[in-house]
């Protein structure tokens, strides 16, 4: 009987906490976007209700003028800092598009340098093993020129025959899929400016609303849920804009210095170390995606000092990397880097590439309300024994 009974509670447990994942994942699949204004203003109005209270207590003025001028500022300095800083890195991204595709139009010219650099190289090896290779190499270099000038002169053929320029559905339906998302996004902007001054105007109204229709044991668990899920964004978005800029500051000091010495004649310093910080939060990507790729080319095209000098570089950025991670990595809570990369990956696959931030987050919320007992989900047995 007994058996039975634990076979039940089991069974019920598990029906319970599937419920409870499936209804978290259609809320951030489906819900999460329409909300997402709103929360954002809330977080706002949370942010702003100690120094509100702060200057109202000082100044006797009421707080909820406060936090209509409040808003009004934020709202001016972030359209500001957007135009200003967006029309920059425009520019920026614009010119180096450019750079990038004027590199890239001689591709063959690129195939043939990397041959004759790998050529070069195979003169250690004796006559017959470096015969081997060599036709090896040459076989390889033939087939990617072959396939390269198919695939252009069929693209032209095809183009100039039948019109058929169906390789572009891909990239004009990507381009208007965000086309049409554009009213969308303006939309819930404008939601959420006019939420935040509502919200920041009338927190207090809110609160005690909220306080009058739930019990005392509800509020004080949600002070709480507030009080460590503001604790864990916070540190969170410290360490990531810690990393950021850190690694944006290397890349930058680094190439400035190869500039200086001779081997980087180019420019788009800062575009450059703008998308490889940003890279190097992605999880298995980091600077070696940008920065060894661009290395090896340098080294094909016959700049050698310049693909040293972006290998020494990398190797600095990934020795402090490894050195400073671990003390930033504290946000976590306590949570196992596994556990931490297992969440990366499985909200990559569930959220796309917001889920890289809001399933790890949701697991260091979830750990954390459970050890500060708000919910029940692991150890209780243990810490009853």
């Amino acid at each position: 009987m007994e058996i039975t009974e634990k076979r039940k509670s089991t069974l019920i447990n598990i029906t319970y906490y599937t419920v409870i994942i499936a209804l978290f994942y259609l809320f951030m699949k489906y819900a999460f976007g329409l909300v997402a204004p709103f929360i954002v203003a809330l977080a706002v109005a949370i942010l702003l209700q100690k120094p509100l209270r702060i200057i109202s207590e000082k100044t006797k003025i009421k707080k909820n003028i406060l936090g209509a001028v409040a808003v009004l500022l934020i709202i001016s300095i972030v359209i500001s800092a957007v135009v200003l800083v967006g029309y920059r890195l425009f520019v920026e991204f614009k010119g180096f598009g450019e750079y990038v595709m004027s590199k890239m139009s001689d591709l063959p010219a690129l195939i043939r340098s990397a041959e004759e650099w790998i050529l070069a190289r195979l003169t250690v090896l004796p006559d017959s093993l470096e015969k081997t290779v060599a036709d090896s190499v040459t076989g390889i270099v033939d087939r990617l020129l072959l396939v390269s000038q198919e695939e252009t002169t069929g693209m032209t053929q095809t183009s100039e025959n039948g019109f058929d320029l169906s390789f572009l559905a891909t990239p004009l339906g990507g381009l208007l899929s965000t086309a049409k998302q554009i009213p969308v996004i303006f939309a819930g902007i404008f939601m959420g400016i006019i939420a935040c001054f509502f919200i920041t105007c009338d927190y207090d109204k809110f609160r005690v609303l909220i306080s009058e229709n739930i019990s005392r044991e509800h509020e004080v668990a949600i002070v709480k849920t507030r009080r460590i899920l503001g604790d864990i964004l916070g540190k969170m978005l410290k360490s990531y804009a810690t990393l950021i800029f850190i690694t944006f500051c290397e890349v930058s000091i680094g190439l400035n210095i190869l500039k200086l010495i001779g081997v980087y004649s180019g420019g788009y310093i800062l575009v450059i170390s703008i998308i490889t910080a940003i890279v190097d939060i992605l999880p298995v990507l980091g600077t070696g995606t940008i920065l060894i790729p661009w290395a090896i080319f340098s080294l094909f095209t016959g700049n050698i000092g310049l693909g040293i000098g972006l290998v020494v570089l990398y190797i600095l950025i990934t020795v402090i990397r490894q050195v400073i991670e671990p003390r930033l990595v504290a946000m976590n809570v306590g949570l196992h880097p596994a556990i931490t990369l297992f969440g990366m990956y499985m909200g990559v696959q569930l959220f796309g590439f917001l889920g890289i931030f809001i399933l790890p987050i949701t697991f260091v919320l979830v750990k954390a309300l459970n050890d500060e007992g708000i919910i029940h989900l692991w150890g209780m047995d243990r810490k009853k024994e």
